[in-house]
């Protein structure tokens, strides 16, 4: 039998164990920090190495820790630096100034060459056919980098449309994110905070703007612009046939019922869904979008005018679980034919669901106009299902009003639901009895079926479900039963509503 003292030292050589490799696991989720290509004196013609050693030790490697610390406060799971720069607007100030920094200066050190090189290839016939001479180039790239005021960088990037253009970024914002107007890819770019220049040149720092031109790593430079092209070739011919060759189809009972659970009791997810959809169709139909008001008075923001006049169906597409399910079936069909891992949402945990989404919304983020496309079967089958969603809603809502005109006078009762108005939007009122000097608010909804057990009702498919704030819930079936319930205590389970029979007020059939 072994010692107490024995088995103490074993325990506390597992625990080292396991400390280590939690410690390995962690690391390697971390943002990895950029090994500088040359020794910090090889840009002299340029920099000196005490700049340099500064630069890279104290300010990239500190702009690494502190992304690193910040992406640990919260759960994003693993991430890339170039896709949160991509999203960046996703993220807090403190992620998005030191994600700048580590991504702009782990593209800076590679931009940075010991040996002076000659600008030729690929890049030269671009910067040539963009600017007429490498010398004009040069002239507007320094202008632009004397113009900036403060700190910041100046870019040559490469536009969606394939042309170069030169743009100057604030602190450490790259062309690369989302909340710059017009970016690009950057092919090259130079430092222009003071940090990078200022133990050498003092406040000369058109002199530092001048001399980078004899460290600029040309094929470097050269590379990127062969990968960016090519690779947007690439996606777009194989993208292109994919499409061409897709169908879209209706998603059956089965899924449907999954998608409708998911939807209703995994709200984060459904938020990550919902969110990601407002924003893509914002930037889809930009001609389209209105903010709240600006339509017409009372109007909620969204895409008016597309498929009809006033307010489009396709708003309702971020809370429709029916189109959350045609949309993975298409998405799959594609990831399918490329190779890649597919969308899936059974058999994951709330977590995995969430992740789940968000790869969902990036990738029709990036294939965004093609989706949203007259030619797009997926489109075609979006608009119709919502169209479909949309006239029965309306007509269950006219069933129910003039049952309680019927019921409560002519006169008392008044539909209020209608596409793009803010009381149905936000407050979701459907329609409102007067009875006496009060007036009543009621949300209408659907129905299939319901259990009365222990005293509580338990309301079967009834499309999204939602907490709301008006005085009636009213749940019918069109040329079917009615039953109203006050709105207070109702519970959700499960994805259903849960009443006590308590709350009952009327039953109509």
């Amino acid at each position: 039998m072994k010692s107490l003292e024995e088995i103490v030292i074993l325990l506390i050589e597992d625990i080292k164990k396991k400390t280590v490799k939690e410690s390995l696991l962690t690391e390697a989720k971390k943002i990895g920090i950029e090994k500088l290509p040359y020794t910090y004196s090889a840009l002299k013609n340029f920099i000196d190495d005490e700049t340099m050693d500064f630069h890279y030790n104290k300010h990239y490697k500190g702009y690494v820790k502190k992304l690193n610390d910040a992406l640990s406060k919260k759960e994003y799971g693993d991430v890339e630096l170039e896709d949160i720069i991509k999203k960046i607007s996703n993220y807090n100030k403190t992620i998005r100034n030191n994600a700048g920094g580590a991504f702009n200066h782990a593209l800076f050190w590679k931009m940075l060459s010991p040996t002076e090189q000659i600008c030729d290839g690929p890049i030269l016939t671009k910067i040539t056919k963009s600017f007429g001479s490498f010398k004009e180039f040069k002239t507007k790239f320094e202008t632009v980098a004397k113009n900036r005021f403060g700190s910041g960088w100046v870019w040559l990037v490469l536009t969606k449309r394939g042309t170069l253009k030169i743009i100057s970024t604030s602190n450490q914002d790259n062309p690369l994110m989302n909340v710059i107007t017009n970016g690009g890819y950057p092919l090259l770019g130079l430092d222009l905070w003071e940090h990078a220049y200022y133990l050498k040149y003092r406040n000369k720092r058109d002199e530092y703007i001048r001399n980078f031109w004899k460290c600029v790593n040309w094929k470097f430079v050269n590379e990127l612009l062969k990968l960016k092209t090519q690779t947007k070739i690439n996606e777009n011919v194989m993208l292109k046939r994919i499409i061409n060759e897709s169908v879209s189809h209706k998603c059956g009972s089965n899924d449907l019922k999954f998608y409708r659970e998911m939807f209703n009791t995994n709200k984060y997810m459904k938020n990550v869904y919902r969110y990601g959809i407002d924003k893509i169709l914002k930037s889809v139909f930009p001609n389209n979008f209105y903010e709240k008001d600006q339509y017409g008075p009372s109007q909620m923001s969204g895409i008016y005018d597309l498929e009809r006049t006033g307010r489009s169906v396709i708003n309702k597409m971020n809370t429709n679980y029916n189109v959350l399910c045609i949309l993975t079936n298409d998405v799959n069909i594609v990831l399918s034919k490329l190779n890649e891992p597919l969308i899936v949402f059974k058999g994951k945990t709330v977590g995995e669901q969430i992740n789940e989404a968000k790869r969902l919304i990036d990738i029709i983020d990036q294939y965004k106009t093609r989706i949203f496309s007259l030619k797009s079967p997926t489109f075609e089958n979006i608009m119709e299902t919502l169209g479909s969603t949309n006239r029965l809603g309306d007509v269950l809502e006219d069933y129910v009003v003039l049952k309680l005109k019927q019921i409560y006078g002519k006169d008392k009762v008044v539909k209020v639901g209608e596409l793009g108005s803010s009381e149905d939007a936000l407050g979701g009122v459907d329609c409102a009895i007067m009875m006496g000097e009060k007036r009543i608010t009621a949300q209408i909804k659907p129905f299939k079926s319901y259990d009365l057990n222990n005293g509580l009702y338990t309301m079967k498919e009834t499309g999204q479900v939602n907490i709301y704030y008006t005085d009636w819930m009213i749940f019918g079936k069109i040329d079917g039963e009615i039953l109203i319930f006050d709105n207070k205590d109702i519970q959700i389970i499960k994805g259903e509503y849960v009443i006590s029979e308590n709350n009952l007020l009327d039953y109509i059939y």
